[in-house]
């Protein structure tokens, strides 16, 4: 075996077990994320739950812009060097600039609170919520450039462990107390900044032992103009993909007279963001391999790396796609409650946007490894201007329908073009004859599936739990059967087996037939 062909099965080992952690760490934080967002749902009206949806909109997008794209440039310039006093001027000279503006801009919001509260939605009592989630700012900032950090070092256990366990364990731990002593929703809003303050709190402890940011011994090297260059066109590209993904929320808040519709859309597009929990995964380990890669001018294996994630990508995401299109309405009421349903049709509309996401495969982070920021930033800002303009035109009359077709099409449109560009600029795209065969199988099951139990059993807990039994069976056939398993899937599994001394049985004997 070459050296190239063991790097590359170090490379994939690497993604398979690191993205699987992230996995594990991911759905453990949304099942605790959704269980506190039932919670809230069931107990607060929807006129309650947009009010805090709309604070969490404001943090989430102004934490993001604070950050001016440092971290993601902390992300891929770390693994680019190797003496201690680079790495810790990447570290510093990041996380100096994201934090202080983060904090100068989320000490403004918690200021002038009630003014934006009356002036930007026209809902004063909205300021007390708006002033707690603007000293979250800083807080979620904060954990975010560390975690961009944690990116750049490849490790994705402490990423799992600030941002998958302490964020949402945390969180509902503080929203069990607020409920259980009778707080409203303004006693929420503290539960949120709680959270984020310990989740803060464990990446900088993650920084202080596995980083060089605090080795005052080690003179760190300025990176300020480096950062800022690469970052430049992030910032603009982050602030068009906080339009694209929040600016309905606005909108909502804006136009609409009932905030309840700002509550409604609250429970539809998280559910709809379940369909991103594998981009996540494997999105967050590929910029920093796939950097690595293109500086070692391994071209080649970029490719390789690009399609077998967004096979796993695929793989992985499909069945929760065909539970939130085929059953929307019962996926909103066996979960938030049916006082929220109304919203099934925009969450069968989002799904499918999102789902062309998974099917293009981390194509924004790959684009963004080889350096075309500049790119990516054009990219969004198109997207993000057309966003805008179908969320004006369709939310004043449509509502929670008008702002998830906006979003859907703006989706679609950001996949085609980034994914456009990566075909013509570097011959990359994510069409393996491993991931278009079994995907192809699968939804013909699928739509077979679903026109036979619907026609012989009316839509109930029973016919849908007969539906994905029969497809679970059906799509493990199919996936195995179309060559969804490649050689150095195969490989892994049986080194896997050997190295944790595990008994993997009929696997193990279906694996080596197929091998």
């Amino acid at each position: 075996m070459s050296d190239t062909d063991t790097d590359d099965g170090e490379l994939f080992a690497t993604l398979l077990g690191s993205g699987g952690i992230l996995i594990v760490g991911i759905a453990l934080e949304l099942g605790i994320s959704f269980f506190g967002k039932l919670v809230i749902a069931q107990l607060f009206e929807p006129v309650d739950y947009g009010a805090l949806s709309l604070g969490l909109t404001v943090m989430a997008l102004t934490s993001t812009l604070t950050l001016l794209g440092l971290n993601t440039g902390i992300a891929r310039y770390l693994p680019r060097f190797e003496d201690e006093e680079r790495k810790r001027g990447v570290l510093v000279s990041g996380i100096t600039i994201g934090l202080t503006l983060s904090i100068v801009v989320g000490g403004l919001i918690a200021a002038f609170a009630p003014t934006i509260a009356t002036v930007a939605f026209d809902k004063p009592s909205m300021g007390p919520i708006l002033r707690i989630f603007g000293l979250t700012i800083p807080l979620a900032a904060g954990m975010k450039l560390a975690i961009g950090s944690i990116q750049g070092m490849k490790d994705s256990i402490p990423r799992v462990l600030v941002q998958n366990i302490t964020l949402p364990v945390t969180r509902i731990a503080a929203v069990i107390v607020a409920i259980v002593v009778g707080a409203e929703i303004l006693g929420i809003a503290w539960a949120y900044l709680f959270s984020y303050l310990a989740a803060f709190a464990m990446a900088v402890r993650y920084l202080w032992r596995s980083t060089p940011l605090f080795s005052f011994e080690v003179d760190a090297t300025p990176m300020y103009r480096t950062l800022l260059v690469f970052s430049a066109p992030l910032i603009i590209s982050a602030a068009m993909s906080v339009v694209l993904s929040d600016i309905d929320m606005f909108l909502l808040g804006i136009f609409r007279d009932d905030i309840a519709e700002v509550g409604v859309y609250g429970v539809v597009y998280p559910l709809a963001e379940l369909l991103l929990v594998s981009i996540s995964a494997f999105g967050f380990l590929g910029l920093p391999i796939v950097s690595e890669l293109e500086s070692n001018g391994r071209d080649e294996a970029v490719e390789r790396v690009y399609q077998i994630v967004t096979k796993w990508m695929f793989m992985a995401t499909f069945p929760v796609f065909l539970a939130l299109v085929l059953f929307p309405s019962q996926s909103i009421s066996y979960t938030f409650g049916s006082k929220y349903a109304s919203g099934a049709l925009g969450l069968a509309i989002l799904a499918t946007g999102f789902m062309s996401h998974v099917i293009a495969g981390p194509n924004k982070q790959t684009l963004t490894s080889f350096g075309r920021t500049r790119l990516v930033m054009y990219d969004t800002a198109v997207v993000a201007a057309v966003n805008v303009v179908l969320n004006l035109i369709l939310i004043p009359s449509q509502g929670v329908l008008g702002a998830a077709v906006a979003t859907a099409v703006s989706y679609a449109l950001l996949n085609v073009l980034v994914s456009g560009q990566l075909y013509l600029e570097y011959g990359i795209h994510p069409f393996s004859i491993a991931l278009v065969r079994p995907a192809a199988g699968a939804a013909a099951l699928s739509g077979l599936l679903y026109i036979g139990v619907t026609s012989l059993w009316a839509t109930s807990p029973s016919s849908i739990l007969a539906f994905f039994a029969l497809f679970a069976i059906g799509y493990a056939g199919v996936v195995f059967r179309l060559g969804g398993v490649e050689q150095e899937e195969i490989t892994l599994f049986l080194e896997f087996e050997e190295k944790y001394d595990l008994d993997l049985g009929p696997l193990k004997a279906l694996l080596v037939r197929l091998r």
